[in-house]
C-alpha cells in the first residue's frame, strides 16, 4: 500500500511540474513572439525614424512653418526624405502592427499605434500627389498630412516601455523554467 501511495504521489508531483512547465513554455513562446514579431521590430523601426529625424533636423532645420511656403529647394529636400526615408519606415511599422495585431499587449490597440496608422494613411495621398507630372508646389498644405504630426515621443515611450516590460517578463520566465527543470531533475535523480 505504501509503495502505491509513494508512486501515486511521485506521479502526481511529476504531472503538476510538467503542467507548470508546459504553461510557462506556452507563455514564454508568446512573449518571444511578441518580442520578435511585433515589439522588437516596432521599437527598432521607431528608433530608426527618430534617429533619421534628428539627423534631418540637424542638417536642414525645421522643414515647415505652418501656413508659410518653403523655398523650392527646401520643399524638394522634404519630399525626398519623406519619400525615401520616413514613409518607407513608417509603412513598415504600420505593416508590422497590422500583421501582428494579435500579439499586442492588452485588449485594444494603444492610442500611439492608432495615431501612427492614421498619420501614415493621411500622408499617402500627399506622397502620391508629389509623383504627379509638374508638381512643384512649395505650400505647406501640399507637403504635410491633414492628420498633422503624430506624437512620436508618445509612440517611442510606449514602445520602449512595452519592449522593456516584455524583456523583463522573458527573463523571469526563462529563470522560472530553468528552476522548475532543475527541481524536476533533482527529484528524478536517485
Amino acid at each position: 500500500m505504501v509503495t502505491v501511495v509513494v508512486a501515486a504521489t511521485g506521479y502526481g508531483a511529476t504531472y503538476l511540474t510538467n503542467l507548470r512547465l508546459t504553461r510557462r513554455k506556452d507563455h514564454l513562446d508568446r512573449v518571444n513572439r511578441q518580442l520578435s514579431e511585433l515589439y522588437g521590430p516596432l521599437y527598432a523601426q521607431c528608433e530608426a525614424v527618430n534617429q533619421a529625424w534628428k539627423k534631418f533636423e540637424d542638417r536642414y532645420g525645421a522643414p515647415w512653418i505652418e501656413g508659410a511656403p518653403a523655398t523650392a529647394k527646401r520643399a524638394a529636400t522634404w519630399r525626398l526624405w519623406m519619400s525615401t526615408v520616413f514613409m518607407p519606415l513608417n509603412r513598415r511599422m504600420v505593416e508590422t502592427i497590422v500583421t501582428h495585431a494579435d500579439l499586442l499587449l492588452g485588449d485594444t490597440i494603444p492610442e500611439p499605434l492608432k495615431e501612427l496608422c492614421g498619420h501614415v494613411a493621411c500622408y499617402e495621398p500627399i506622397v502620391a500627389r508629389w509623383q504627379e507630372d509638374g508638381f512643384n508646389s512649395v505650400q505647406f498644405d501640399d507637403h504635410v498630412s491633414i492628420a498633422g504630426n503624430y506624437r512620436h515621443e508618445a509612440l517611442a515611450a510606449y514602445l520602449k516601455r512595452s519592449f522593456e516590460s516584455l524583456k523583463g517578463e522573458q527573463a523571469w520566465l526563462l529563470d522560472q523554467t530553468q528552476r522548475l527543470r532543475h527541481d524536476q531533475d533533482q527529484d528524478l535523480s536517485p
